[in-house]
């Protein structure tokens, strides 16, 4: 079950750019836990030395962990095979002496408690392995010993509760469609323009991405559709890579209709939480949420019931849920651009849920309780979505006006780019003696004025907050567009005989020039400003 602290990396780098040192990590971490372990203990042995020696003394085997590499029959009270990280072992239990004391030493080892590997052996040697164990206690530990021991298969208990789930539910559909339906929804918005890396928040938005200012309008179905919105390939793969690996489990055990119950429920309060915070200045989309209400529900459901559930599932379960929930949580917190609000708010969801929804290790009690703890439990999902929505502060920032706002500058941009290069083609005509200066001039009101207006009214939509970099270069684009249309609607007054247009008021139009010099050159020096920083 180690595989859930994998998961921990996938939701960590959810929504992170610049992750190739934390994929490097996972892929590292990955070879650790998958590579066969009778490679790594027979790279220890010599050539042509057997993994294990049995004889009328005790057993004999290289790959014991600790210093002690012999037992002798008479330390040995029990052995029991139990399983660490997804390798199966066989734990001795030796008499507690001073050559081998039962306590931990500082790196956690315990003496009296060796462990041999069982990976680098095939099942039919595992067999006859523990065969040999059994028959080599029975010979030591006379039929009036009442300290018999034999070799009690933990992991039995183990496979017979993952058969019993497994047979409940053989196909786990409901994980199946949502993984099915993420994807599709990606593959959709891949289509409606959305970037394979990156997606960009005006399109998560009108997408239907969850944003405080736009559910504050009354749009709170965003609660529910950003969970299946994600911004790029790997953000949508890292999910689903969690989902798959954690959510059959859940499903098997809370059946098809709490695990939809589960994961919707933790979703839309994973979204609510966000409002408070992430969501109050960014566009939050992701299945995250309601990956960590999953994993909640199923260390809560473990947890609860660990008494009566096979010790070497509980402990496994609990372990690597706790280490996923911590790794990922720590990774939430240290990294830019990841919904911990969502996450944290999934996760208390999904534990909540489990509290009150019933599992199915007791059948009996499930099928007579079901229904009942299930409106219960959506009444809760409900009221605590409605509560975290309605006590959310006012949104930070308008996304949609602040989304329409940058749209606007870059259609006052491109206006402005328009009437910059019409007005230089006339100078350009005057010169070269295709048009007359007075022609310019009257071509100044009737046709350049009405562009730059244009470019004004866009300018005047045009918003940014006011801690992006782009504010003092917007408020700069527009005094210069202000000034210049100033200028060309500026009525021009001409000498007797000439032809040659002056400015009705020469005062206005020099300040014009000289601010038009220094605002001009602010601009130059903010856009090689934002350039670099690029």
């Amino acid at each position: 079950m180690w595989l859930g602290s994998l998961i921990g990396f996938a939701i960590g780098v959810i929504a992170a750019k610049g992750s190739t040192f934390v994929l490097f990590t996972l892929v590292i971490i990955g070879m650790a836990v998958l590579l066969p372990m009778e490679l790594i203990y027979r790279r220890q042995m010599r050539p042509g030395q057997p993994l294990v020696m049995l004889d009328d003394n005790g057993i004999e085997s290289p790959i014991l962990n600790g210093k002690i590499k012999k037992l002798s029959w008479d330390e040995i009270l029990g052995i029991t095979i139990e399983s660490y990280q997804n390798n199966n072992f066989l734990k001795f239990q030796l008499t507690d002496t001073p050559a081998h004391p039962d306590k931990k030493n500082f790196i956690g080892q315990n003496s009296a408690q060796p462990m041999l590997p069982l990976n680098p052996f095939a099942a039919d040697e595992q067999r006859n392995l523990i065969a040999a164990l059994n028959r080599g206690l029975e010979r030591f530990h006379l039929p009036d010993n009442a300290t018999t021991a034999t070799v009690v298969d933990s992991l039995a208990e183990d496979r017979a509760l993952e058969k019993k789930l497994k047979e409940l539910t053989p196909i786990p559909w409901v994980t199946y469609f949502l993984v099915a339906a993420n994807v599709l929804i990606w593959g959709a918005a891949i289509v409606q323009g959305a970037n394979i890396a990156h997606t960009s928040a005006d399109k998560l938005l009108l997408w239907g991405g969850n944003a405080a200012s736009e559910v504050q309008r009354g749009e709170w179905w965003r609660l529910f559709t950003a969970t299946f919105l994600h911004g790029g390939l790997m953000h949508l793969f890292m999910n689903m890579l969690g989902l798959v690996s954690i959510g059959i489990l859940v499903e098997r055990i809370y059946g098809h209709r709490l695990y939809m119950l589960i994961y919707v429920g933790s979703g839309l309060i994973g979204s609510a939480l966000s409002l408070h915070f992430s969501a109050q200045t960014a566009v939050s989309v992701g299945a995250s949420g309601a990956i960590f209400g999953v994993t909640g529900a199923l260390l809560v459901g473990v947890y609860q019931h660990r008494d009566r559930l096979p010790k070497t599932f509980s402990r496994n379960m609990i372990t690597s849920m706790s280490v996923f929930i911590i790794y990922s949580l720590l990774q939430g917190f240290s990294k830019q651009g990841i919904d911990n609000a969502a996450h944290i708010g999934g996760l208390l969801g999904g534990a909540m849920l489990a509290f009150v929804l019933p599992e199915r290790f007791n059948m009996e009690h499930f099928l007579a309780n079901w229904k009942k703890r299930a409106a219960l439990g959506s009444a809760l999902a409900a009221l605590m979505t409605a509560c975290l929505t309605m006590t959310a502060p006012s949104a930070a920032i308008d996304q949609r006006m602040m989304i329409e706002g940058q749209a606007a500058f870059i259609e006052a941009m491109k206006d402005f780019d328009v009437a910059v290069k019409t007005m230089q083609k006339d100078q350009t005509d005057v010169q070269a003696g295709i048009m007359t200066e007075r022609e310019a001039d009257d071509r100044s009101r009737s046709v350049l004025a009405p562009l730059f207006r244009k470019a004004q009214q866009d300018f005047s939509k045009a918003t940014f907050p006011e801690t992006d970099p782009r504010l003092p270069l917007l408020n700069d684009m527009k005094r210069m567009n202000n000034l210049i249309l100033e200028s060309m609607e500026m009525a021009s007054t001409y000498k007797e005989g000439s032809d040659k247009p002056e400015p009705a008021d020469p005062q206005r139009m020099a300040e014009i020039n000289a601010e038009l010099n220094i605002v001009g050159a602010r601009i130059q020096q903010l856009s090689q400003t934002l350039k670099n920083r690029h």
